[in-house]
C-alpha cells in the first residue's frame, strides 16, 4: 500500500525514512535555496496573463551516497536497506513517490562497486534530454569524477533514437555506460547523483560543445521548424501550408527535426539566425546556436502560455524573442492542433529581420569605427 505524501513527510520528520542530507556528501556545489528567475514579461503573450512563479537552481551539484544501496528503476530513488532515501534523485521534479520496498528485493539485481546515476524524470523528452540530462556530464567533469566510474542510464532512454545518435557523437566520451533494465535493481556501495546548473553559461553551452555543434555567426539561414513531417506528431499547425508559403517569400526553408539525423539538426540550427516554429521539443535545438546572434519566433497554443521555457532560454542566451498565439486550438493541451495567426507570425518575423540587420550591420561596422 502506498503512503500519502503527508504521511511520507511525517515519517521523514521522525527520521523513520532517511534523508539524502543524512546519507550523502557533496563533492561539488551545494543545495542552494530555490529563487525566482525574473525575466521581462512585457512582451506578448506573457503580458496579459499572470505567470506562475518560476524557481530555478543557481548552481548544480554532485553528491555521493555510500552504504548498502539499491537503485530502483522506475523512480530513480536510492534505497538504504528497505528504506527509500528522500532527496536521492537529481531533485529536478519533487514529489516522486517511492515504490513498494518488496519490489526492490524481488527483482533481479546487478551488482556494481560504484556508479553514477544519470536518471531524470523527463529524460525521454528531447527538450529535457538536452536541458537537464546532457549538462550533468559537465558537472561530472568539473567534479573530477573518474572516467572509469560507469554511468547508469535507463533502458527507456537508451532506446530513444536521439540518445543513440548522441552517443555516436561522443556524448559520454570514454566513460563506460550501464543500461539498467526496466525490472532491474542495481546494488552498489557508492552511487553518485548529479543535478545540473540551470540557465548558466555552462549548462546552456555544453550540449553544443559536447556534441560538436559550432555556431557559425556569419551564417544567416532562416528556418521554419515544422511538426508535420513525422506521422502521429502532436500539436500540428493545420494551416501550415499557407504559413510556409508566406515564409518562403522571406527566405525561409522548412525543416522537421524528426525526419533528419541529430548531426544534421545540430548543423542546421548552428547556421540559422532566425528560427520560427510551434512550441515543441524541436525548438530545443536553439541551444546549438549558442554564442551567435539568433532570433526565435515561437508559436504558442493558448493553453501553453505558461510554458515559457524557450523564452527564458532565449533571454539567457541573448537571443531576440517574439511569440504569437495560435487560433482554433482543438484537443487536449498536450496534443492539440491549432491554426497559426499568419499575419502575426509574419509581423514578428519582420521584427526579427530588422533586429538581425541591426546586429549584423553593427558587427560589421564596429571594426572600422
Amino acid at each position: 500500500m502506498k503512503l500519502s505524501r503527508r504521511a511520507l513527510r511525517f515519517l521523514r520528520t521522525l527520521r523513520i525514512l532517511p534523508s539524502a542530507i543524512d546519507l550523502s556528501d557533496p563533492i561539488i556545489g551545494a543545495e542552494a535555496d530555490a529563487h525566482p528567475v525574473v525575466p521581462e514579461y512585457s512582451i506578448p503573450p506573457f503580458d496579459d496573463r499572470p505567470i506562475r512563479p518560476i524557481s530555478t537552481r543557481p548552481n548544480g551539484w554532485v553528491r555521493i551516497f555510500r552504504g548498502d544501496l539499491r537503485l530502483e528503476y522506475t523512480t530513480g530513488l536510492i534505497y538504504s536497506g528497505l528504506r527509500p532515501i528522500f532527496g536521492s534523485t537529481d531533485g529536478l521534479h519533487s514529489g516522486i513517490p517511492p515504490t513498494r520496498p518488496i519490489s526492490i528485493f524481488t527483482r533481479r539485481v546487478r551488482k556494481l562497486e560504484k556508479a553514477v546515476v544519470l536518471k531524470s524524470l523527463y529524460e525521454q523528452s528531447y527538450y529535457h534530454f538536452l536541458f537537464d540530462f546532457v549538462p550533468k556530464l559537465e558537472l561530472l567533469d568539473r567534479a573530477g569524477v573518474a572516467d572509469t566510474v560507469p554511468l547508469i542510464v535507463t533502458e527507456g532512454l537508451s532506446k530513444r533514437k536521439f540518445f543513440s545518435e548522441a552517443v555516436g557523437l561522443g556524448l559520454f566520451g570514454s566513460r563506460p555506460v550501464v543500461v539498467q533494465g526496466k525490472k532491474e535493481v542495481i546494488a552498489a556501495r557508492e552511487l553518485y547523483v548529479v543535478r545540473p546548473d540551470a540557465y548558466t553559461e555552462r549548462q546552456l553551452s555544453f550540449p553544443a560543445k559536447r556534441l560538436g555543434g559550432i555556431a557559425d555567426s556569419r551564417a544567416r539561414d532562416r528556418l521554419y521548424v515544422s511538426r508535420s513531417g513525422t506521422p502521429g506528431t502532436s500539436r500540428q499547425i493545420v494551416n501550415e501550408e499557407d504559413l510556409v508559403a508566406r515564409l518562403r517569400e522571406l527566405g525561409f526553408s522548412v525543416l522537421d527535426p524528426g525526419t533528419i539525423s541529430l548531426a544534421d539538426q545540430i548543423a542546421r540550427f548552428a547556421r540559422s539566425s532566425i528560427i520560427v516554429g510551434p512550441h515543441g521539443a524541436g525548438l530545443a535545438n536553439i541551444l546549438f546556436r549558442y554564442g551567435a546572434p539568433m532570433a526565435l519566433v515561437e508559436m504558442i497554443n493558448p493553453t501553453k502560455k505558461y510554458h515559457h521555457h524557450f523564452f527564458q532560454i532565449s533571454a539567457h542566451c541573448g537571443y531576440f524573442y517574439r511569440a504569437t498565439l495560435n487560433n482554433s486550438e482543438r484537443g487536449d493541451e498536450q496534443v492539440a492542433t491549432a491554426s497559426a495567426d499568419i499575419d502575426a507570425v509574419v509581423a514578428a518575423v519582420q521584427e526579427s529581420i530588422e533586429w538581425e540587420s541591426s546586429v549584423y550591420d553593427r558587427t560589421i561596422a564596429s571594426p572600422s569605427g
